[in-house]
């Protein structure tokens, strides 16, 4: 039996891949979301998913939880059968990112509403931005995560491996999929992320942007289903 696992970036949940999860798994097939909020490093997420499922697993991963994914790919290789990486990156510490992740934390702690209303317009697409329900869910997700987990969060990416250096040792099928509007994790980022994968696609959705599997999560469905046809993966 195959497990899917859900992944969500940072300050996100469940919600992240509720949708696509259910348009793409046959109706017995268990579903594990995996909880970032616990743990003070990605590794440390990574062993959480991999201690609270059996078997074989495919993984669904999104910005942060791409990271996860690829550790889980590092900790137990022979477990995972396919990967799909929304918006993710997997390069290491960046020259000003120290900085630039305090003085994140820093405006969370101080109002994690103030702040959720400040960051949810940067990272969605132009077209997303005039959906005011999809807005106000997205806002919702980040208003309820906690000062404290955000904070965690964020210094649990300060300390992240480089996964870039692990990427080559990857033997199974990588779907690496972002918005047109990301400006995070581009089409050209992914494309370098796809050279040092063995067995990897890269596909952008339109009108979309960081946060792709709540704004477009039917052509996402869609993408990853025509893509497990072609590469063989069954969910059962």
């Amino acid at each position: 039996m195959t497990t899917l696992v859900t992944i969500p970036g940072i300050m996100s949940d469940a919600r992240t891949w509720g949708a696509v999860a259910q348009a793409i798994k046959p109706q017995s097939m268990t579903v594990h979301a995996a909880d970032t909020s616990l743990d003070a490093t990605i590794e440390e997420m990574a062993e959480r998913a991999l201690v609270e499922t059996d078997g074989d697993l495919v993984v669904l991963a999104h910005s942060m939880g791409g990271r996860v994914a690829l550790e889980m790919g590092r900790q137990a290789p022979d477990r995972l059968r396919a990967m799909v990486l929304a918006n993710t990156n997997t390069e290491g510490l960046g020259d000003h990112e120290i900085a630039h992740r305090e003085a994140r934390i820093a405006e969370a702690n101080a109002d994690m509403t103030a702040y959720a209303r400040s960051w949810v317009p940067k990272v969605i697409s132009t077209a997303s931005q005039r959906r005011p329900d999809l807005v106000s869910s997205i806002m919702k997700m980040v208003e309820d995560c906690a000062p404290e987990v955000h904070e965690r969060q964020n210094r649990a990416l300060i300390a992240r491996p480089d996964a870039t250096r692990c990427l080559h040792q990857l033997r199974i099928p990588v779907l690496l999929v972002t918005g047109s509007e990301d400006h995070l994790s581009t089409s050209a980022s992914n494309d370098e992320i796809a050279k040092r994968l063995q067995d990897a696609e890269v596909r952008v959705i339109d009108d979309a942007g960081h946060l792709l599997p709540f704004e477009q999560p039917q052509e996402l469905s869609a993408t990853i289903l025509r893509w497990f046809s072609r590469k063989d993966i069954k969910l059962i």
